[in-house]
């Protein structure tokens, strides 16, 4: 993935702030391709005792789910440009239950 740039941090509050804008349907196209290739790993288990399946594809890890759900099933909610690809929820129900990094 190559690195994004045009990250600024905001003034006094200390946020960050992208500058880059990335088209709502590449990225929804990019992360349905994306899951459609990939598979779950084995689950890491987090202090509260939830599982936490990695997302895979080719041995590299894409993502990770908070809950188990189809992959397929799974739409591309919130997404944000990050300095090394575009950082997207995924939501099953109206529910967040994971993260995908994508390259658009």
């Amino acid at each position: 993935m190559s690195p994004r740039l045009g990250w600024h941090y905001g003034p006094h509050w200390g946020y960050y702030h992208s500058e880059v804008e990335i088209d709502r349907d590449e990225v929804t196209e990019a992360a349905k391709t994306l899951l459609a290739k990939a598979h779950l790993g084995g689950a890491w288990i987090d202090p509260h005792g939830a599982q936490h399946p990695p997302i895979l594809l080719d041995g590299a890890i894409l993502g990770n789910l908070w809950e188990e759900a189809d992959l397929t099933a799974l739409e591309v909610a919130a997404y944000w440009a990050a300095p090394f690809g575009v950082k997207a929820e995924l939501a099953h129900d109206k529910r967040i239950v994971g993260m995908l990094w994508v390259d658009v």
